[in-house]
């Protein structure tokens, strides 16, 4: 069997993992240049931060404990918890989980056409990007909804998708001139800052004095200042960075980066959403059954079973 996965985030992986080693073929099709979806590293003024996930929770015994242990145990630095991050940033883990899977970054998926020779994959182009016996779509509930759209038989699926809704993230990157913090994260009780992020505890060294530290705003605040310049989001954030840290906070540098669909606001049944004998599985954060990163990742296998064992 012959199944296309859109999306490289976590459960997007772990289907095409499953799959192979099942023996089936899977093809890994995602819109962005990069694997890992929300467990994204950016490279900054010679500095890796992680502006999307800022730490791995691993339960023990959990699916998640499996894959570092087995893909990614070296460098591994072990916080507070069950919370794993890696000096090369969260990307190290997606990076070793595509090993033997076929991937095809900076491509979207714009239609899904069901025909007698299997399922047809369009690209926003027009072009044809292959013909599958099956896709498991893992893209965020209103980019599955588009999907779903394009396929007979499939508007009750999609009509429930669109109830999921989604808070959105604003993050600022930053190298602070500053002592380096004895801390790991700081969350302050009021203001537009949900936390900040010490990257160097993650076995970063600062760089010329400078330490980076990834900042997200409040979903409220998020929402207010996703369409906002760079320069009115930083006129907001960096005050507020004053007041969290208590001190005067010198800034070497900065970027702004946007996240759409960051978190869901309600979640639908896995099951429920994909009925015997669909060749078309929905998985990921909308239908994952809680709101961590294993719950999400346990989707992708859900789906990978589901059409290997019907």
């Amino acid at each position: 069997m012959k199944v296309a996965v859109i999306g490289a985030g976590i459960s997007g992986l772990v289907a095409a993992r499953d799959l192979v080693s099942s023996g089936h073929e899977a093809l890994v099709i995602e819109k962005s240049r990069g694997l890992g979806g929300r467990m994204a590293a950016r490279r900054a003024e010679d500095m890796v931060l992680d502006h999307g996930l800022p730490v791995l929770e691993v339960p023990s015994g959990g699916l998640l404990a499996d894959l570092v242990r087995d893909l990614a145990p070296n460098g591994v630095v072990r916080l507070d918890g069950d919370a794993v991050a890696w000096p090369a940033g969260m990307t190290v883990l997606p990076k070793a989980m595509v090993a033997g899977v076929d991937v095809l970054l900076g491509t979207r998926v714009a239609a899904l056409r069901e025909g007698g020779q299997g399922i047809e994959i369009a690209q926003d182009q027009g072009n044809t990007i292959g013909v599958v016996d099956a896709v498991i779509i893992t893209a965020p509930a209103p980019q599955a909804v588009e999907l779903l759209a394009t396929l007979p038989g499939a508007p009750a699926r999609a009509d429930a998708l669109r109830a999921v809704g989604y808070d959105p993230a604003v993050m600022v990157l930053a190298g602070l001139s500053i002592d380096e913090p004895g801390w790991f994260s700081a969350r302050p009780d009021s203001g537009p800052i949900a936390y900040v992020i010490n990257e160097t505890v993650k076995g970063r060294a600062p760089t010329g004095g400078v330490i980076p530290v990834v900042i997200r705003l409040r979903p409220d605040d998020s929402a207010r200042l996703f369409d906002a310049t760079d320069d009115t989001v930083l006129g907001e954030v960096l005050p507020a960075l004053t007041e969290v840290m208590g001190h005067s906070t010198p800034v070497a540098w900065t970027q702004v980066k946007r996240w759409r669909y960051a978190t869901t606001r309600g979640r639908l049944d896995q099951d429920r959403m994909n009925p015997a004998g669909a060749r078309v599985i929905i998985a990921g954060d909308a239908v994952a059954a809680g709101p961590s990163v294993e719950d999400v990742a346990r989707t992708g296998q859900w789906a990978a079973r589901r059409l290997h064992s019907g």
